[in-house]
């Protein structure tokens, strides 16, 4: 089996490829004994690869680490065209390096064992779910007058006043003008 980033073939010997698709869910159940769940769709397909690269082949694992390493021009990580068996089988055209890679020496070989992952980019739902025309928020209102308020109430609106009435908030005026 082979694996091919942008068309640079990751050497190495032992290659393993594993698929992993996350479905993101919640628990309605709150605390009853109840199943329900909630569908929260569906994350990123990534690829696990793990294989073994022999001391003398010291440069394929410098050119792993180039490519783990390697950045675009707005400083976010490259993006790469992955071929692959299981990766096409599984939908993945597009990955970028995640989590981590990690490099350990092998117990009983000259080899290193090395495992890092790859976490799909533009995926298909994300790409379906950027061209879904927005939820338009719809303005809701209710039967009847609304209720007005009270700073904009002005006096054509207010009920007239008995001269009482209007002797008294004479007076009230001049003790505290109005603002």
């Amino acid at each position: 089996m082979t694996l091919l980033l942008d068309g640079q073939k990751v050497n190495g010997k032992s290659l393993k490829v594993t698929a992993n698709l996350r479905i993101d869910s919640a628990d309605m159940s709150g605390q009853t004994s109840n199943t329900d769940s909630s569908h929260k769709g569906f994350k990123p397909k990534a690829l696990t690869v793990t294989l073994m690269i022999p001391f003398r082949d010291q440069d394929h694992l410098t050119e792993l680490m180039q490519l783990a390493e390697a950045t675009e021009a707005g400083g976010q990580l490259k993006t790469y065209r992955v071929v692959n068996d299981t990766a096409q089988a599984f939908g993945l055209r597009q990955v970028q390096f995640s989590d981590n890679v990690s490099v350990r020496e092998d117990d009983t070989l000259s080899a290193w064992r090395v495992q890092f992952s790859l976490s799909e980019k533009l995926s298909n739902p994300e790409r379906v779910e950027s061209r879904r025309p927005d939820n338009s928020v719809q303005q809701q209102g209710g039967t009847g007058n609304g209720v007005a308020d009270p700073s904009t109430d002005s006096e054509a609106g207010a009920p007239e006043l008995s001269r009482f009435e209007k002797m008294l908030k004479r007076v009230d005026d001049y003790l505290a003008p109005p603002s």
